[in-house]
């Protein structure tokens, strides 16, 4: 029997989770988008539902803790007040929660700063890292680096937020800049130490599996963020099984099933890899243009493959 799969998100319906819903709908797999929007419940019954949109069937509100066999979070951001309340109603005993690092239920483990600091802890190659206020960062970041260095959102914001500065002048500049951001947010933000690059690689990772390998450069003159969406060059790549095995560990150190992995190399060399980050529900345009992989398909087919009695054994072993 085919399973049902969940697939939560924040904000607008992607292209990304489009082209999931499409292939779930060419494998026969029972794929459904759902809006954290539609997350409601009444203290009378007890029940965490998922509100149905179409106004002629009202009152056919589904009940979580039995509608889906796989949930997974595509998004979490903003959103961890819903998805506490879905974790709480769902049946840990029937259904599978993607990924280990929402399964464990701490928002703090989405951030980059802990990734920095588990990463380093369990032996895999980071960039240095300064964590602190912007105030702290710009009084103190240079005693530990020298110029260029980097300035970094801690959450994450696929290529946003991340900065070089090149002297103090500029880090003053950005600072002042970015303290709205720190105070009315509550944004965190760390200095990391500049690798010089010819452009980095990004491994998406399928649970066990490394799905494929794609080098991002970037082709800008005063662009140091090799991004796709920063208008980097993509391609095809490989890399080492070492470092196919560093890649896959460090997402599971994340609690990542789904990830998108960061690799550079010190001083260019191949057999010095450097992690520079682990990225949740990564995006995959640029991966597909580059490599060819039918990457939803890839995800869909990898959801519905999984069996709780073997997660549940295994997924502590994550983190």
């Amino acid at each position: 029997m085919t399973k049902k799969i969940g697939i939560f998100f924040g904000g607008k319906v992607s292209k990304h989770l489009s082209m999931i819903r499409r292939a779930g709908t060419k494998l026969g797999v029972d794929v459904e988008l759902v809006s954290y929007n539609r997350v409601f419940f009444d203290t009378n019954n007890y029940q965490v539902k998922i509100r149905n949109e179409n106004l002629e069937n009202r009152g056919t509100d589904q009940d979580l803790s039995v509608l889906f066999d796989v949930c997974f979070f595509r998004t979490t951001g903003k959103h961890w007040e819903e998805v506490g309340l879905i974790l709480d109603a769902v049946d840990k005993n029937k259904t599978v929660v993607v990924d280990p690092l929402v399964w464990k239920g701490k928002p703090s483990l989405a951030l980059k700063a802990w990734q920095m600091l588990r990463l380093k802890k369990e032996g895999i190659d980071v960039p240095r890292s300064i964590y602190g206020s912007l105030q702290f960062l710009r009084q103190e970041a240079g005693d530990y680096f020298k110029f260029p260095f980097i300035i970094k959102g801690s959450g994450g914001d696929r290529g946003t937020r991340v900065y070089k500065v090149d002297n103090q002048m500029e880090l003053d500049s950005l600072v002042a800049s970015l303290r709205p951001v720190e105070i009315s947010e509550g944004r965190r933000f760390m200095a990391q130490e500049y690798i010089e690059n010819d452009g980095d690689y990004r491994v998406l990772v399928l649970g066990e599996k490394v799905l494929g390998v794609m080098k991002r450069s970037s082709q800008s003159k005063g662009e140091f963020r090799n991004n796709y969406s920063a208008g980097g060059k993509v391609e095809v790549a490989e890399l080492s099984e070492e470092v196919k095995k560093i890649a896959v560990r460090a997402a599971h150190k994340c609690g990542l099933m789904v990830a998108g992995v960061d690799v550079a190399f010190r001083n260019f060399d191949k057999n010095r890899p450097v992690v520079w980050e682990v990225n949740k529900g990564p995006q995959f345009a640029g991966f597909m243009k580059a490599t060819g992989i039918d990457v939803p398909m890839e995800i869909v087919k990898f959801l519905e493959g999984l069996e709780i009695s073997k997660y549940k054994k295994n997924w502590g072993e994550w983190m």
